[in-house]
């Protein structure tokens, strides 16, 4: 779609095959209508429209979560860390539930009996369980959720992604969800001395993508992940078999099965989209105290603490 307030602007616009809407003032209405305009408004506050609504029954989150807070000086689940007067669970849930029919926790076969009792006090009947034995990647994990996702979208949410808005999580669902139907959506941001860096081509194409952990040379400003992604769930099932089969997710230094690289993959044939809808200070993860604290500064802006 394409706004214009010049006749000159309606006619190229019309002329590469795009809709247009025209604000008159500069024009009048009558001259960007008959120059091709589909409608005129007066103002751009017409073109407001009220948010397409998330359909809670065709979303599952999945939570990999089988971390412990080593590095934290925590020795049970990360995902039990206390953070903000509340458990990294409790804010997860926050954005969670409201917008995802059930949720699956990959889980530690250690963390698996507390994290379990924490969850049956907070959505009983809502959520399932699988466990990951050995920590054998994030795309092992997701992989192990998969059975037990029903619907037709599958959120994905690292279990350590706490400062993430309910706001930002809703609108990569309601981009996901929308008319464009991709087979993933994946929020990036633009970050200095990134861990994940996505590589695009001339024409902004995804084309690949380098880790840090992994031993990649990385470009001193990147294109990262937001740790929060939205898959058409059958695109999942699809893209972690196809990457599996030709050994793409397997890490070149750590060996384990990651669950990124299906996103350039998906890039070659399917509609991905990289929206950039979220701040810096949302893709934090709980990997450190330096970072809880600065993730705790961050949601104490946000909720006025």
């Amino acid at each position: 779609l394409v706004v214009e307030d010049a006749v000159a602007g309606v006619a190229a616009a019309r002329a590469a095959g795009c809709r247009v809407v025209a604000v008159a003032g500069t024009c009048s209405a009558e001259s960007l209508l008959a120059a091709g305009a589909d409608r005129v408004v007066t103002d751009l506050s017409e073109l407001v429209v009220q948010p397409r609504p998330i359909d809670r029954g065709c979303w599952t989150a999945v939570i990999p979560a089988a971390g412990r807070g080593t590095r934290l000086g925590f020795s049970r689940a990360k995902i039990l860390y206390p953070l903000g007067g509340r458990l990294v669970l409790d804010w997860l849930l926050d954005f969670l539930v409201p917008n995802c029919a059930s949720l699956v926790f990959v889980l530690s076969p250690e963390g698996v009996g507390e994290v379990t009792a924490a969850l049956e006090q907070r959505i009983a009947g809502s959520f399932a369980v699988v466990i990951q034995e050995t920590p054998t990647g994030m795309g092992d994990a997701v992989a192990l959720a998969l059975p037990q996702v029903k619907t037709r979208h599958a959120g994905v949410v690292w279990g350590d992604q706490v400062a993430l808005r309910r706001e930002s999580v809703e609108t990569c669902m309601r981009l996901h969800q929308g008319p464009l139907q991709p087979s993933v959506t994946c929020p990036t941001v633009l970050r200095a001395n990134t861990y994940i860096h996505f590589d695009r081509d001339e024409v902004g194409r995804l084309v690949g993508l380098k880790q840090a952990r992994e031993g990649d040379v990385m470009p001193e400003m990147g294109e990262s992940d937001t740790g929060f992604f939205c898959f058409e769930t059958a695109a999942l099932r699809r893209l972690l078999d196809r990457l599996r089969s030709e050994s793409g997710g397997m890490g070149t230094a750590t060996g384990e099965f990651n669950l990124l690289p299906v996103i350039p993959l998906a890039a070659q044939r399917e509609v991905v989209l990289t929206p950039r809808v979220m701040r810096l200070e949302e893709t934090v993860g709980v990997n450190t105290r330096e970072d809880a604290a600065a993730v705790e500064a961050f949601l104490g802006t946000l909720h006025g603490r």
